[in-house]
């Protein structure tokens, strides 16, 4: 991560100050307006462009000799949401450091404080082997500026990001970006190419259009999964019953990170990896890798065109103008129907003001406990399955951190995938993955930026940690397997240490079921997941001891349990779904009362 000087942004604010006491060398000159195409260019200054595919750069102004203000668009239709970032500059002189300040930022926070630098492409690099997009920047500093918003704003204030650049080449193309771009070209080409690298008599691969946005972009679906051993009823059979697993990403534009690491999920569930076979000979999975297409060309940071925030959409989707998210959980609604509803729900994101990578779950007694809640959860039943893959993540993902998972409902989330999925649907395991913008303070990674590399092996180990669900463990996790796998011992147990420390206080959230409750030790559930992972899912006389203990259960009555029932879920999460049969023993979707 990038050091930062003592006192540099002291330093950078007495400057911006210096603008109004000593203007002998104030320029203040437009050099580039996205609405002005007759901008007579000046050819002693930097040469600016956005409009390409997922650019954003509204306007530049030269204060300075070799500093600049830049100015971002909001998203489309919307004066808000300015925090993405990806343009062309050329026309720059080497080894001349030359400042930049965005200028309308409107996050109050940034890891851009705590060590992250912006990405750079050189064309010139890229012409002598090596395209690559690298971190570049130093003396980067984000505060409040002195800027006022327009009359009517909500919001009172603006932030500057600011950042020293020292080009290596002069008369270079160059292109800054928030983070490593990933458009929707680069997805629909690198799909024909996953199409083309299986081997269809082995690896079932279908791109389909799940609907088409608002601007008539279609949105991909794609479905992986084993093709049967032969056409005998015994294969064709297991193949109609094998469990699904959705994976969807990038319904917000700006978290390019979350496309790198859908990227490696994609890659590794196309690959003739061992783990990546048994995966798919037990595994039916749907991913929709960019939910948000429109967003994703127009370069927007956080909603579509329509200005909407696409994951606070989920509860009640409108058909017209959420297309992709109408479509995506009228497919889920059609599994749940047909008795197929998916083992694992996990929705990709980015994450701003975090380091490392942690899980976003739904428990109704983790909310209950830390919210206070007057209900006895001492009957209340809960499969603690939904913690087995942030703990398998924890052990094989150096960039995970358990620690930073949450499994809180708050009331603020209750439209988001993950929570209307849980709800809805009754999937155990319903996730948002938080993937950092910066990179970790733990583990073999600590104290150093991620790049597409990092973000790819995530992708990878989340498919590693979806054999602890599976219904056939004697397949998944047979000798040979493990042996594949050849962990190094300290990334197996490198666990999350002394990562209760955030980077800022945390938001205060409102929980979405108030009440008093006491708190139960981590270890408690802990315990429950050894418990139920060392389980043989096929004894069905541990099944029938199961069950008479629950019968003999007398902690709540029947009353009891149907006020709570109708407090938390709707009447439609209490459908029977199909489940491993560890939670079928355990837990129908997600709660269980005992009589």
């Amino acid at each position: 991560m990038a050091p930062r000087k003592p006192n540099i942004q002291r330093q950078k604010v007495f400057e911006d100050i210096q603008r109004f006491l000593k203007t002998d060398d104030i320029i203040n000159h437009v050099v580039f307006d996205l609405e002005d195409s007759n901008l007579q260019f000046q050819s002693d200054s930097l040469r600016f462009f956005s409009k390409f595919e997922s650019g954003n750069l509204r306007k530049a102004v030269q204060v300075r000799r070799y500093e600049y203000d830049l100015i971002l668009n909001p998203d489309v239709n919307s004066s808000q949401h300015t925090q993405w970032f990806y343009f062309e500059v050329s026309n720059m002189t080497a080894d001349v450091p030359y400042r930049f300040n965005v200028i309308n930022c409107e996050k109050s926070n940034s890891q851009f404080n705590y060590g992250m630098q912006p990405v750079l492409y050189s064309v010139k690099e890229a012409l002598e082997g090596r395209p690559h997009w690298i971190r570049t920047g130093t003396e980067i500093c984000y505060f409040r500026n002195n800027f006022c918003p327009a009359q009517g704003r909500r919001r009172t204030t603006f932030y500057t990001l600011t950042f020293t650049i020292t080009f290596k080449h002069s008369e270079d193309v160059c292109y800054l970006a928030y983070h490593y771009p990933y458009t929707y070209s680069v997805l629909m080409a690198h799909l024909k190419i996953l199409q083309k690298s299986v081997d269809p008599a082995k690896v079932f691969f279908k791109q389909q259009t799940l609907c088409s946005t608002l601007a008539g972009n279609s949105c991909p679906i794609v479905t992986i999964t084993a093709c049967p051993v032969s056409r005998r009823w015994k294969d064709l059979h297991q193949l109609r019953n094998r469990p699904y697993i959705v994976l969807t990403s990038r319904v917000h534009p700006g978290e390019s990170n979350a496309s790198w690491v859908m990227k490696g999920t994609l890659e590794f569930l196309c690959s003739n990896d061992l783990l990546a076979q048994s995966l798919r000979e037990a595994f039916v999975f749907k991913v929709i890798p960019m939910l948000n297409p429109d967003g994703v060309i127009n370069g927007t940071n956080r909603c579509d065109l329509n200005s909407k925030d696409l994951n606070r959409q989920w509860s009640k989707p409108d058909p017209l103008l959420s297309p992709t998210i109408y479509h995506t959980k009228g497919f889920l609604y059609y599994l749940n129907i047909i008795g197929r509803t998916p083992v694992v729900f996990c929705d990709y994101h980015g994450h701003s003001r975090k380091k490392n990578v942690f899980l976003y779950g739904c428990s109704i007694k983790e909310t209950l406990w830390q919210s206070g809640s007057a209900v006895d959860t001492v009957g209340l039943k809960e499969d603690p399955g939904y913690r087995t893959i942030p703990k398998t993540l924890d052990r094989i993902a150096p960039t995970f951190s358990f620690n930073s998972c949450n499994f809180l409902v708050e009331k603020s989330r209750s439209a988001t995938a993950r929570v209307v999925v849980w709800r809805e649907m009754g999937v155990l395991r319903s996730y948002t993955m938080e993937n950092t913008y910066n990179g970790c303070n733990q583990g073999i990674y600590k104290g150093l930026q991620t790049g597409t590399q990092e973000h790819q092996e995530m992708g990878l180990k989340f498919c590693h940690s979806l054999l602890s669900v599976t219904k056939d463990t004697r397949i998944l996790y047979s000798r040979k397997l493990i042996n594949h796998i050849d962990l190094d011992h300290n990334m197996l147990d490198h666990k999350s240490h002394n990562c209760f420390e955030d980077d800022e206080p945390p938001c205060a959230e409102e929980i979405e079921y108030s009440g008093g409750c006491p708190t139960l030790k981590g270890s408690d559930l802990d315990s429950d997941i050894d418990s139920s992972m060392a389980r043989v899912d096929d004894d069905d006389e541990d099944d029938k001891e199961h069950s008479a203990q629950k019968h003999q259960q007398d902690s709540i009555s029947q009353s009891q349990q149907s006020s709570i029932k109708n407090q938390l879920f709707p009447p439609q999460t209490w459908q029977p779904s199909v489940d491993t049969p560890s939670e079928r023993r355990d837990l129908r979707n997600g709660l269980s009362i005992a009589k």
